[in-house]
């Protein structure tokens, strides 16, 4: 026993030690204060581009070290015009007086009524329930965007009157078509503007289409790039609000915009199907005068435009730049711009109230990548290597003769018998291949990159180089939607961080406004693709704008057809299968529609926000209706496209491989939608529907048990003919409780017998294969799978040499060439397993947003340690477990104004230690899936619990 004290106290002060100098914490600022910090509006940071009435406020609270069980019992919230009114005496727009409540994230403005452009400042204290009130936090603020639509009254949409490239590289030929087309010109636009007076305040709202590069006096606004985002533009455009006070200045100045064609105008790819139009603007700029005067500068056609340097562009195909028809100083005041065109009016995308600030994260460059490698490949093409399948663009410096072309050609994999560039994984299907062209200006140095277009890539392959490449000369640049990252994972197997590491990088490279399937062929929103990975994301990023947005596309791109008439007459729709955009827009299958419920499900049990469901209720019963028409007379629903892209499958020369029937895992999927339907019902206070809803899932389970329920004889092993249709029946509760261990046997079964130890699963089973193993207490079944490396294994794949999830499971060290994308997020859903599983971080759905959340991590003995952290809306959470000397040691985190459930690993209480002394307190014995645990809750705080591992079982 004495050994086993010392051991534990030194397992304190090594944990103490991690937690210490952990990544993601509280600064050395708040180590020893009680008070509230990461003040948020509608999620946001002092956004500049509200535009709901009554936006929600949010803080987190931070306690001493020491302290234990804080929890806010009153909040006080003031809201003032200006930063100095921000006093309970003096604040005009709100004060909230004390105000008894635990609630600190979304609570509702309540002050009065905001119009459009309004700065807002604001701050909180709260009082906790030990009854010590805090300082007031920092001022934060906010903006309200343009509210109605009278407020862009008149500015125009204006662009490019005359096409006047004279350019062979304005076209391409599109090789489906057998025909040479012409992309939109991309237009530079421009005005010189004179301020009179002393600018106070000046803002600058722009709606590009496809995308807008804003300039004043010659210098970039901001550092967005692909800026706005894609959305069904008739539906939805959205714009941009930028503070220009520091850009403008008393005098002359120069407005400009530089115009791509984006996905706005993509008229040539895809059988040049699926444009909207030709790039335009439309902006409007308000200038506040320290005299408190102001002024405006509205696009119209009094602006001067002319065709830009970028004489060809295209989100699928590329992009064509001629150096050589630059025009210095084109976006600076003073420009002799007699020789432009007048702008034209042009046609509105959308009318003007369906205009939307941009709310979700901008793209940006994010990172730079040097080549790892550089090889010449032919006497004037150089290959270089990045080592990593990244999406975004490369950056070049050159110093040649004007005129000499530039060819850049990347990729994702090199040709197996040439060692060059191959795009077979980017696919036939646009009708080109993608390619980037620069022409010289022949003015000594170059420095060039891409404007208007995008793609994934780990290779880049140049030709027309005169001399050998330097390795600073090219660098690739990461490009992605700016989503913030929240959550960490890392175990002592390291094949499972690079899984988790492919896993991230595969969603990074998928992030440009949207969730997307591939970052070269298609860059479509497809539904299926986006919900399998929808837990994976939540762990790990702050999507909440960002699926707000999406959610919004997916609502935007609805269409109905006679059976929904038939069933639903009032209905606007059902969701297609791609949102955004007009590809492959057909009604979706079930299989794909549901991420209309799962993504605004899992944003409300990860964030507590469920503002995605309130207006939109309606949809759900639309959407239940319409599949409920396809019930058979067994009760199963006949619809689905399928458990998508299971190893060696193919649609025509190998349906075989898909294993689960698209009618079965398609049933489960309606059994699910039914519960979601239920729980948010009961949380919109529609109880009897809830009722409904769970009556009509228990009837789903019954017929889905009659139907598909297979016994392997004389072994009571039980399953459902696949492993998806097992592990999705595991997974949603579909199992009759009294009878669950048969199934487990079965789906293991099916692995170690029938598959050789391998998975047989698509991207819906994928998704919840090794968490069902491990809920199920086979967490050694799920490790030897995922740390097996041959052939359908995540450890072959990475084997392979490759970084990012295949869209395809083929057998690449046998293929001759490559196929299919070799960046497809759907299939790396399956690592949020890393945190349910490994950390045990799971949020509750009935105190979402880890209000309340359980910490259970399921062990393997194959595993010696595992760190995973989120940091929740409240703070951050933190699981750090490891096995050392038969001891089992585990150091959590509870933010304040939160509690938890813990399960622990242990079977006697006499064996269970927190911080150098026998946990005494009430605890609940359980067992679960052949281990014992000990279950009590807990409030804020950090916790280091000790078991012996003999004691675990």
């Amino acid at each position: 026993m004495l050994f086993f004290i010392n051991l534990l106290n030194r397992v304190i002060c090594a944990a103490a030690f991690l937690l210490s100098t952990s990544v993601i914490g509280l600064s050395e600022n708040y180590a020893n204060a009680t008070g509230v910090h990461d003040l948020r509006i509608e999620h946001l940071r002092d956004p500049i581009q509200l535009d709901c009435a009554k936006p929600r406020l949010s803080w987190k609270i931070h306690a001493n070290d020491s302290d234990r069980n804080v929890m806010q019992a009153s909040y006080h919230v003031l809201v003032a015009s200006r930063a100095e009114l921000l006093s309970p005496e003096h604040a005009d727009l709100w004060n909230s007086g004390v105000v008894e409540s635990a609630q600190s994230t979304l609570v509702p403005y309540e002050g009065e009524q905001l119009r459009s452009r309004q700065a807002c400042f604001w701050k909180v204290r709260i009082t906790d329930n030990q009854g010590r009130q805090s300082a007031w936090s920092d001022i934060a603020t906010w903006s309200m965007a343009l509210l109605n639509p009278s407020d862009w009254a008149g500015s125009q949409w204006i662009g490019l009157k005359e096409d006047t490239r004279d350019s062979t590289l304005a076209s391409r030929v599109n090789k489906t078509l057998k025909k040479e087309l012409r992309s939109h010109p991309s237009p530079l636009l421009r005005k010189d503007v004179s301020l009179a007076k002393e600018i106070r305040r000046a803002m600058a709202y722009v709606c590009g289409v496809g995308y807008a590069d804003f300039f004043i006096n010659g210098k970039k606004v901001g550092d967005a790039v692909l800026d706005p985002g894609q959305t069904n533009y008739a539906q939805h455009t959205l714009y941009v609000v930028h503070d220009v006070t520091d850009h403008l200045s008393q005098g002359n100045n120069a407005v400009a915009f530089w115009l791509g064609n984006g996905f706005y105008g993509q008229n040539i790819a895809f059988e040049a199907k699926f444009g909207y139009g030709e790039p335009s603007v439309r902006a409007k700029l308000f200038v506040e005068y320290t005299d408190g005067s102001s002024e405006e500068i509205v696009t119209d056609e009094s602006w001067k435009a002319c065709v830009s340097p970028t004489v060809f562009d295209n989100v699928y195909w590329g992009e064509s730049y001629d150096a050589r028809r630059e025009i210095d100083g084109w976006a600076h005041p003073g420009l002799d711009d007699s020789d432009w065109q007048m702008a034209v009016e042009k046609q509105s995308p959308c009318a003007d109230e369906r205009l939307r600030p941009q709310l979700l994260p901008p793209i940006k460059e994010i990172k730079r990548l040097d080549p790892v490698a550089i090889a010449q490949v032919a006497p004037d093409t150089w290959l270089f290597d990045f080592g990593k399948n990244i999406a975004g663009w490369i950056e070049m410096e050159v110093s040649q003769d004007a005129g000499d072309v530039i060819e850049i050609l990347p990729a994702e994999v090199l040709d197996k018998a040439t060692g060059r560039a191959d795009q077979r994984t980017y696919g036939g299907a646009p009708g080109a291949p993608y390619e980037l062209i620069y022409v010289c200006k022949g003015d000594g140095k170059e420095t060039w990159s891409p404007r208007f277009t995008y793609s994934g890539f780990q290779y880049v392959e140049i030709s027309g180089l005169c001399c050998p490449p330097s390795k600073d000369s090219v660098s690739a640049v990461f490009v992605r939607s700016d989503v913030e990252r929240i959550g960490t994972f890392e175990c002592s197997e390291n094949l499972l961080n690079q899984q988790y590491a492919a896993s991230l990088l595969s969603l990074e490279g998928n992030w440009h406004s949207l969730p997307e399937d591939c970052p070269h062929r298609e860059k479509c929103g497809w539904l299926g693709d986006a919900h399998a990975t929808a837990d994976l994301s939540l762990y790990n990023y702050d999507m909440t704008t960002f699926y707000r947005k999406y959610i919004r596309d997916i609502e935007d791109s609805r269409r109905k057809d006679a059976r929904l008439r038939r069933v639903r007459p009032d209905s606007v729709g059902v969701p297609t299968m791609v949102a955004p955009g007009k590809r492959a827009n057909r009604i979706a299958n079930i299989d794909w529609a549901i991420a209309y419920l799962i993504l605004p499900w899992r944003l409300y049990v990860h964030t507590g926000d469920a503002e995605a469901f309130r207006t939109r209720f309606d949809h759900v019963k639309d959407f239940l209706a319409y599949f409920r028409s396809f019930k058979n007379k067994q009760g199963v629903i006949e619809n689905g496209l399928g458990d998508w892209c299971p190893p060696r499958w193919d649609r025509k020369a190998a349906p075989e491989f898909m294993e689960c029937h698209p009618y079965v895992s398609g049933t489960a999927f309606y059994y699910q939608a039914l519960n979601i339907a239920s729980e948010v019902a009961s949380v919109l206070g529609d109880e009897e529907y809830s009722r409904e809803c769970l009556a009509e899932a228990g009837e789903i389970a019954s017929a889905f048990e009659r139907s598909y329920l297979h016994e392997i004889e004389d072994s009571g092993r039980k399953h459902y003919g696949s492993q998806t249709a097992t592990v999705m029946a595991l997974k949603f509760d579909m199992v009759p409780a009294d009878d669950t261990d048969a199934r487990v046997a079965g789906l293991v079964f099916d692995i170690d017998v029938r598959h050789d130890g391998h998975h047989a699963c698509g991207i819906h089973g994928l998704r919840h294969l090794y968490t069902v193993l491990a809920d199920q207490g086979r967490g050694d079944v799920a490790y030897e799978m995922l740390t097996d490396t041959t052939f359908p294994s995540p450890g072959y794949v990475l084997s392979c040499g490759l970084t990012t999830w295949p869209e395809r499971r083929w057998e690449w060290k046998k293929e001759r060439y490559h196929r299919n994308s070799f960046n497809h997020p759907m299939n790396g859903g399956f690592a949020a397993f890393m945190h349910e599983c490994l950390g045990g971080i799971n949020p509750s759905c009935s105190q979402p947003g880890y209000k309340h959340f359980d910490l259970q991590p399921q062990l393997t003995d194959q595993i010696q340690w595992a760190s995973a952290t989120v940091d929740s809306p409240y703070g951050v959470v933190r699981s750090e477990w490891k096995t050392e000397s038969r001891v089992f040691q585990w150091t959590i985190e509870i933010p304040c104004n939160t509690t938890a459930t813990i399960f622990v690993p242990c079977s006697k209480t006499s064996d269970l230690y927190e911080s150098e002394s026998l946990y005494n307190e009430d605890v609940t014995r359980v067992q679960q899936a052949g281990q014992s645990w000990m279950t009590f809750d807990l409030g804020s705080g950090v916790y280091r619990f000790a078991v012996r591992s003999d004691s675990r079982r």
